[in-house]
């Protein structure tokens, strides 16, 4: 048979479907099926107006579904959450190495193999950013990126992340095993576990007005509603309650984090240290840096005699410094783990500020040639030292980090990171 049908095409197989259905039924009228061809553009609208809003809406449809391109890492307090993913990202693509400095391992996680949303790129540089402890990962913030750069090892990790537009502060904070940030915009901030694409903050976190480091690695201070009033809450990374809230006053307003696992908040009379303890007034004046040992700030008597006074965290014992610091930028400065030195902010009337170093001993002021963007200080953190006090990091904006000695001689990074404009650094647990 199949030579047969092969030597002859021209046969014609019939298959016989039984009597037909319509014979003896009345003919149908031409213009029956009319309606049909008003129908399905109508059909086709729908479907098309159904498919987009389903992908608008599908990040938070899906909000309860864990991810598969990233898992939620175990916190000292119980289970972790599941991830949610974030909506697509339209950021440039990561830096992947340029000639001479290393390549890229082309490693993209989170799917599509294109540096769009969730694309996580490494980069190998063969060779050390700077000659520092293994365990130092110098983390940094911008614009549609979160950069990890290993600085013993010269490994850095570019994350894409969605493009917040928001010139107000950027809530940046480095934990255990992740980076949480909160815009303070009503737009969703976003988490990035290490080596994973962004995924949505936890609720709890998310709908926080503020947020800073907590006393330890795996905790946050998050500011929310308690009724009619406001406090700050103790949460881990995952956004569960971690057992301890302090009332913030109703006059005042939180600021910042006061560099040792606490938070800066100005109330009437001054600048205070909100601890678990309670309210600890700073100074009546402006409070210049902040360190994990030292305040430095800047006070006036009755008769608007002005004076720049060093505090020891510790005793609260003052000493007034010669330096004359009124033209400096409030609550911009950073002091060394050590004491010695802070970093300062003054003005230099072209849209930037220059950055300082100013020994706390002597009095000492040097300039250090280094610029600052105006709009790099709203979101504070353009600056972080180093464990041993012997490196200032500091972002210019542009795409350069650059390592400032203690006698302020710059030292740039060899790798390029993009527009990031806030840092922070983490080291292993002691």
């Amino acid at each position: 048979m199949g030579n047969e049908r092969d030597q002859d095409p021209g046969t014609v197989d019939w298959l016989d479907l039984g009597p037909d259905p319509d014979l003896g039924r009345a003919p149908r009228r031409p213009g029956g099926w009319r309606w049909w061809y008003l129908l399905v553009p109508a059909l086709v609208a729908a479907a098309l107006l159904l498919t987009r809003n389903q992908r608008v809406t599908q990040p938070v449809a899906g909000a309860d579904r864990p991810s598969t391109a990233a898992s939620s890492s175990p916190s000292p307090s119980g289970s972790a959450l599941a991830a949610r993913p974030l909506p697509e990202s339209h950021s440039p693509p990561p830096h992947t190495g340029t000639p001479g400095s290393g390549q890229s391992t082309g490693s993209t996680v989170g799917g599509s193999g294109r540096a769009g949303a969730g694309a996580v790129t490494v980069t190998d540089l063969g060779r050390p950013l700077l000659k520092v402890p293994a365990d130092w990962e110098l983390f940094g913030q911008g614009p549609g990126i979160v950069v990890r750069m290993e600085l013993g090892r010269g490994r850095v990790t570019r994350t894409s992340v969605p493009v917040v537009g928001s010139s107000r502060p950027i809530f940046f904070v480095v934990g255990q095993d992740r980076v949480l940030v909160r815009p303070m915009d009503l737009v969703p901030g976003y988490v990035v576990r290490d080596g994973k694409p962004a995924t949505q903050l936890p609720p709890a976190l998310d709908q926080a007005a503020s947020a800073f480091p907590g006393p330890d690695p795996w905790h946050v201070w998050a500011e929310t509603e308690t009724g009619t009033a406001s406090a700050l809450s103790l949460l881990t990374l995952d956004g569960r309650p971690g057992g301890v809230q302090l009332a913030i006053p109703k006059d005042a307003t939180v600021q910042a984090s006061d560099r040792a696992g606490n938070v800066l908040v100005f109330g009437i009379g001054g600048m205070y240290d909100l601890r678990p303890d309670g309210m600890h007034r700073i100074t009546s004046g402006t409070l210049l840096a902040v360190g994990p040992t030292r305040w430095l700030t800047l006070e006036c008597d009755e008769s608007y005699r002005c004076e720049s006074v060093v505090i020891d965290r510790a005793t609260d014992a003052r000493r007034t410094l010669k330096t004359s610091l009124d033209s400096y930028e409030q609550n911009a400065g950073a002091i060394s783990p050590d004491g010695r030195i802070a970093a300062l902010l003054r003005p230099n009337g072209l849209g930037s500020s220059n950055v300082h170093l100013l020994d706390l001993v002597t009095g000492g002021d040097r300039l250090t040639g280094v610029a600052i963007g105006s709009d790099q200080t709203l979101g504070g953190r353009t600056f972080v030292w180093s464990p041993d006090s012997r490196w200032l990091f500091v972002t210019n904006g542009a795409g350069r980090v650059l390592a400032i000695n203690r006698a302020g001689r710059t030292n740039p990074l060899d790798v390029h990171v993009g527009a990031v404009g806030q840092l922070a650094l983490r080291t292993a647990p002691r």
